[in-house]
C-alpha cells in the first residue's frame, strides 16, 4: 500500500526535526475524522492542557521509527481494508530485533485512493488509535 509506505518515509525523515508535529503534508493519507483528531491531539501542550500524545502513533512506542513494510491486506465488511504492517522501531540508531505489528484500517477516499481510518495496536491491552485520541481530546472531568 503506497499510502502507508509514503507515510513511513515522511515519519522517518520527520523524526530528525525538532518542534511540533505538522501533518499538513500527510492530511490526504488520513480520513477527515482521523486527520482532525491527530491534528488536535498534536496541538495539545502538557504545560497548558495537562495532557498530550506521549507515544509515536506510527509505531505504538516511545522510541524512534526506522521503517515499515506492509505484510498483507484483508478485506473488511463495508468496503474497508485491514493492512498488517511490520514496523521497525527502537532506540536511536539501534532498531529492536523484533519488528512490531500494527493493523491499519483503510477506507476508500474521495479521489479513489485509500485513506487511513484507524491504527490498531497489539499488546496487553491492545487499543485503537481513534479510541485513544477521543479519550485524550475529551474535556477533562471535574
Amino acid at each position: 500500500m503506497a499510502q502507508i509506505d509514503r507515510l513511513y518515509r515522511w515519519q522517518v525523515a520527520r523524526q530528525e526535526q525538532r518542534g511540533p508535529i505538522d501533518l499538513t503534508s500527510q492530511s490526504a493519507r488520513f480520513t477527515p475524522s482521523l486527520d482532525r483528531q491527530l491534528r488536535a491531539a498534536f496541538r495539545l501542550d502538557p504545560a497548558t492542557d495537562g495532557r498530550f500524545v506521549d507515544f509515536d502513533v506510527f509505531s505504538g512506542t516511545q522510541v524512534s521509527t526506522f521503517g515499515a513494510r506492509v505484510l498483507g491486506c484483508t478485506p473488511l465488511p463495508g468496503g474497508e481494508l485491514e493492512a498488517l504492517v511490520s514496523v521497525q522501531a527502537g532506540l536511536r540508531n539501534r532498531p529492536a530485533e523484533t519488528p512490531l505489528q500494527l493493523r491499519y484500517v483503510m477506507r476508500p477516499g474521495p479521489t479513489g485512493t485509500w485513506q487511513i481510518a484507524d491504527i490498531l495496536y497489539r499488546g496487553d491491552p491492545g487499543f485503537r488509535l481513534t479510541t485513544f485520541l477521543a479519550e485524550l481530546l475529551a474535556p477533562p472531568r471535574p
